[in-house]
């Protein structure tokens, strides 16, 4: 069965924190022959982003997204070339769908469930193409009742 996969799992996968090591356990021994890993456009986005504001309050003592967009524009993105080479590799191995365009669901969703709006966009994505299964450690998606959260160890 699908499995969709989070910002923060992926994040996991790339940055090292608490859960990389379960992350990359369940990433490298999905049994790809039989499913799928899917994401979607918007969480590669906030992958990118998230991803980047990390590396540069670590690496340039910036912490303000205004000074990042400031400083991205007068050197560009070479503080965070490790970065994006190591994303594109994940993402070359994950089917990565458009987001919902019903924003109705969306929104549904956010409500229903008490959701943040990009939590919300991945329920309704998950629901539109019909995934059942989220990889994911942001506990939110534990009151989605069509969403079963992959148990990693």
């Amino acid at each position: 069965m699908d499995v969709f996969l989070d910002t923060g799992f992926i994040l996991s996968l790339l940055i090292e924190t608490d859960k990389t090591e379960i992350a990359r356990k369940f990433f490298d021994n999905f049994d790809r022959t039989k499913s799928s890993l899917i994401t979607s456009i918007s969480v590669y986005e906030e992958t990118f982003y998230v991803g980047i504001r990390m590396i540069a309050e670590d690496r340039l003592g910036i912490r303000n997204p205004y000074s990042l967009r400031d400083y991205i524009k007068r050197n560009g993105y070479d503080f965070a070339d490790d970065y994006l080479d190591n994303m594109r590799e994940v993402f070359d191995f994950l089917r990565v769908v458009n987001d919902t365009e019903n924003l109705k669901v969306v929104e549904t969703m956010a409500k229903n469930y008490r959701l943040l709006p990009n939590d919300a966009l991945i329920a309704a994505t998950c629901k539109h193409y019909g995934i059942k299964k989220i990889a994911t450690f942001d506990d939110d998606f534990k009151r989605v009742d069509f969403l079963e959260i992959v148990k990693m160890k």
